[in-house]
């Protein structure tokens, strides 16, 4: 019984890797937050 787990997990797996190349929402949910971008160093800007 643990064997044809086994064998339908790799079907399954590779039939999704193989359906398309964008992220799916389980991918997504994953991933950290994005922030944007990371603020300007203030201390690097000198106030003439």
């Amino acid at each position: 019984m643990s064997l044809a787990f086994a064998v339908l997990f790799a079907v399954m797996f590779f039939a999704e890797r193989s359906q398309r190349r964008d992220r799916g929402i389980e991918q997504d949910a994953l991933l950290p937050l994005d922030d944007g971008p990371p603020p300007a160093d203030v201390r690097k800007k000198s106030i003439s």
